[in-house]
């Protein structure tokens, strides 16, 4: 994306994969947020999300405009200006905003990897039930082409058929842990800034504690 945020990046790449989940083949963007001057909103919205400047809610509230494409660039100048008369405050608002959008995104992350885990799981069991039915085709096709031509014909057919669906499931399966790959790493690389910035606001509150 390069919206000029690491952390903006992360939680636009994150928010890319939640709404095209690994068990599904919808397009993983809204049409609406694709070029131009509404890009450049977009990617700004990412930033200033990832810099903390703007809370969860005030991100949800304004990503739903841009998706429309009502979101504009005096909007986002109002929500900087307050970024920054907030930024005075000693408990570190912007490292909790940046915090909490990263616990959002782990949470749903988290949630879309069990829901495709349980397509994984069923495909493969679906697979396993199809190698079955595949031998048992095979076995009777060879029983059965002495006494049975046609009848060998028929479940050697029935085979072929069973093995272009299994083809088919094996793909699907490949596909979603490839997915599933990079849903993880994915995962790590917030769990990742999720402890930098803990470590971050842990200092400031040391700080605090020895000022006092």
């Amino acid at each position: 994306m390069g919206c000029g945020s690491p952390l903006g990046d992360l939680f636009y790449l994150a928010d890319r994969l939640l709404a095209s989940p690994p068990s599904y083949s919808s397009p993983p963007c809204s049409p609406v947020m694709g070029k131009g001057q509404e890009k450049g909103v977009r990617d700004r919205l990412y930033r200033m999300f990832g810099e903390g400047q703007i809370s969860e809610g005030a991100f949800t509230a304004l990503r739903s405009l841009a998706e429309k494409g009502q979101l504009r660039s005096v909007d986002l100048a109002v929500h900087s200006a307050r970024a920054r008369k907030s930024s005075v405050q000693p408990d570190d608002p912007a490292t909790t905003n940046a915090l909490r959008g990263i616990h959002s995104r782990l949470t749903q992350l988290a949630q879309a990897r069990n829901a495709s885990g349980k397509v994984l799981a069923a495909l493969e069991a679906r697979i396993s039930d199809l190698d079955g039915r595949i031998a048992k085709k095979e076995e009777a096709a060879r029983q059965t082409v002495q006494q049975d031509e046609k009848t060998a014909r028929k479940r050697l057919a029935e085979k072929v058929e069973l093995a272009g669906n299994r083809e088919k499931l094996v793909a699907q399966a490949q596909a979603l842990r490839a997915d599933l790959s990079s849903l993880d790493d994915l995962r790590a690389k917030l769990e990742t800034k999720s402890i930098e910035l803990e470590a971050v606001q842990a200092r400031s509150r040391l700080r605090e504690e020895v000022l006092k």
